[in-house]
């Protein structure tokens, strides 16, 4: 029988502040929710990878496919892998960061409404893509969603706007719990105002200390990111949930429209900062697990406040470099709008880079632990500089008669979503699992392969899909031109790699669940820095 062992939290950590609920129970709550999200998301990998898998194989017709369901698949596979299993993941995953730093939850309402509507989302998102045919792409382009071409119904769009919409509340609930944690007496601020709070959560007590001064000594780094997230994601969030009402509302009254340009950037004001929702987390997470395997603090701490101040103001000023290309006739806001964003996209570098400096600088000259969690962390590092590297190409204007609307596109947002949050979602895996369900892992050296195999597996498809756009292979295409078999028949081996290793990762994570640890001997691992 699996026994539970639930880690203190930080020293220093406030009693939980609902005497009705001591803190001991809150802990319990906390890992069993978490258990639970970490499930969920993990089932839905398994769907969206195979989603995945079969829009390749079609492209490289070693499968036949109706072009319509492959749009369908594309629709489903897209919203399955970036929000359901990546987004929803990481969602999860802050509360027992926040916990494992002395920030525990004050309430479990918004994490269950966060869950629940979340689920019941995604149902509605197969239901309409997979069994009803909706094919208009998970960054749908307003007005497709209306002229399918009789693959679907009005009747359809709307609940699968609803069923998206879901997922936006779902997002929504889990900022308005972030913010409610975050702004907690666990910050101990020394004058407990308001102000003094929102102050220390957003990293003025590290640039100012003498001015927000806390009992803790200082804020954990973690809970910058976070905060930031949740403000930016709940902003971003409410334009997008708008053009998901209009579509509800078009879809019961066809003679009701809005204006095609004005959908766009109700879209896209959520459609690029959602990628934030996955990285903020994901660095907070780096932040948290990074000076556990270098056995000190996280380096340049002032500079980390600089960095998330910045991405605080300038994630919600991005998203109109989706739409260089879409300057309409006579007029010149739209062109005005990419002007602008060309240079705020820039500045988005900045906290990258300096969170990037922050964590090299932590690990140069520490003794760091290598195990299979602290390479799969470091390997995500480095995709995060590649991918970051990449963004900015995206970002300039001039490369978008070469880039836009190609497979590069694609094998970029692979390479961040994947390559970056993908590799930091299986390091923490393998970090927190032990401690949440009360056992190590089964065996390291299968962590090992499935590390390497997910490394080479997965950077040679993303490689082979960008060299295809640098050719212009189009993206969204069920059937490529046939000059771009040979590159998409490579990928297809590499995607074989990819998916053995996760065959590996899946088996030793069963064996880990269904065994006692304490079996063979042999089997007590150090992964994620536990041990018997």
């Amino acid at each position: 029988m699996m026994t539970t062992a639930v880690p203190p939290v930080a020293p220093g950590a406030l009693p939980y502040d609902d005497a009705e609920m001591p803190l001991s129970l809150v802990q319990t709550r906390t890992r069993r929710f978490v258990l639970r999200v970490i499930w969920s998301s993990t089932a839905f990998l398994v769907v969206a990878g195979i989603l995945g898998l079969l829009l390749r194989l079609r492209q490289g017709e070693v499968i036949s496919m109706g072009d319509n369901f492959w749009y369908a698949v594309m629709t489903a596979h897209g919203l399955g892998a970036f929000i359901a299993w990546a987004g929803f993941f990481l969602m999860g995953i802050t509360f027992w960061v926040l916990m494992k730093v002395g920030m525990p939850l004050r309430s479990f309402v918004l994490p269950e409404v966060m869950y629940w509507s979340m689920m019941l989302g995604v149902v509605g998102i197969v239901l309409t893509t997979l069994l009803s045919g909706f094919g208009g792409s998970w960054v749908f382009l307003y007005p497709l969603p209306f002229f399918s071409a009789g693959q679907w119904s009005d009747t359809v769009t709307g609940i699968f706007s609803t069923s998206v919409l879901l997922a936006g509340v779902s997002i929504l609930a889990y900022c308005a719990a972030v913010l409610q944690t975050c702004l907690s007496p666990a910050l101990k601020a020394e004058k407990d105002t308001l102000g003094q709070r929102i102050g220390l959560t957003f990293g003025f007590g590290l640039l100012f200390p003498s001015r927000f001064k806390t009992k803790r000594g200082k804020i954990p780094y973690p809970v910058l990111p976070f905060a930031v997230n949740a403000v930016d994601m709940f902003l971003a969030t409410l334009p997008f949930a708008l053009l998901l009402v209009f579509n509800i509302v078009q879809s019961v009254n066809n003679g009701f429209s809005i204006n095609v340009l004005l959908a766009g950037n109700l879209l896209w004001a959520f459609g690029h900062p959602v990628v934030y929702l996955l990285l903020f987390p994901a660095a907070a997470t780096y932040y948290y697990l990074i000076p556990r395997y270098a056995g000190r603090e996280l380096v340049a701490g002032k500079a980390v406040a600089v960095a998330w101040l910045i991405a605080l103001t300038m994630n919600l000023f991005v998203w109109a470099h989706h739409l260089y290309m879409n300057y309409p006739d006579g007029e010149n806001v739209q062109q005005t709008l990419g002007t602008i964003m060309q240079p705020t996209t820039y500045a988005l570098v900045l906290p990258s880079a300096l969170s990037l400096y922050s964590i090299a600088a932590t690990i140069y000259r520490s003794n760091f632990q290598w195990n299979v969690t602290s390479k799969f962390l470091v390997a995500g590092i480095v995709s995060w500089l590649v991918a970051g590297l990449q963004g900015i190409i995206n970002a300039t204007a001039a490369f978008q008669d070469t880039l836009h609307n190609t497979l590069w596109i694609v094998g970029h947002f692979h390479n961040m979503a994947f390559l970056n949050m993908g590799l930091l979602i299986f390091g923490a895996m393998y970090a927190f699992l032990p401690e949440l369900m009360g056992r190590p892992w089964w065996n390291e050296r299968l962590g090992s392969w499935h590390l390497w195999g997910t490394i080479v597996g997965a950077y040679g498809w993303v490689t082979c899909q960008m060299i295809q756009g640098l050719e212009g292979a189009p993206r969204r295409w069920a059937v490529l031109p046939s000059e771009y078999l040979t590159l998409t028949h490579i990928s297809l081996g590499f995607l074989a790699l990819l998916v053995a290793a996760q065959l590996v990762f899946a088996y030793n994570l069963w064996t880990t669940l269904r065994r006692s640890p304490f079996d063979d001997p042999k089997a007590v691992s150090v992964l994620g820095g536990t041990q018997r």
